[in-house]
């Protein structure tokens, strides 16, 4: 889906509001960071040559989201590079992998989707012996 900096400058906005407004019924969201599974899919280019990706990959290719100011309710225990990874798999490690490291901070646990949510969760499962043995020796194991 084409994406202007009008839609962006609008997403960004509202996604700021989102969060002091749910503090208002759940205080302390500002606080912490928040272990959320984000990710970019993959793109194509129409036959007219435009390019064509899902919104959120959009949102998260764009200066908006890379250079977004700090806001103590979007901490993020991923780096970008984890998020923008285009491998799935090494997003999903590399994400999941920081979230456990950071995982005395984290205070929040999301994803956009329930999806995504769940995608994770048997990740988790899946990988947990790999994650672990990466964490306890401080290396990544190929």
């Amino acid at each position: 889906m084409p994406t202007i900096k009008e839609e962006l400058d609008r997403r960004q906005l509202l996604y700021s509001l989102l969060m002091p407004v749910m503090n208002l019924y759940v205080p302390g969201l500002d606080k912490g960071k928040g272990l959320y599974f984000l990710f970019v899919k993959s793109e194509t280019r129409t036959p007219g040559g435009l390019l064509a990706r899902p919104v959120l990959t959009s949102y998260y290719k764009s200066d908006h989201f890379k250079t977004r100011p700090y806001d103590p309710y979007n901490v993020y225990t991923s780096p970008n590079e984890a998020i923008l990874c285009s491998d799935s798999f090494q997003s999903m490690y590399t994400q999941m992998l920081c979230g456990l490291i950071e995982r005395h901070h984290v205070l929040r646990l999301g994803a956009v989707f329930a999806s995504g949510l769940l995608r994770a969760i048997r990740f988790l499962q899946l990988n947990w012996p790999e994650l672990a043995h990466d964490i306890s020796t401080g290396t990544l194991n190929s």
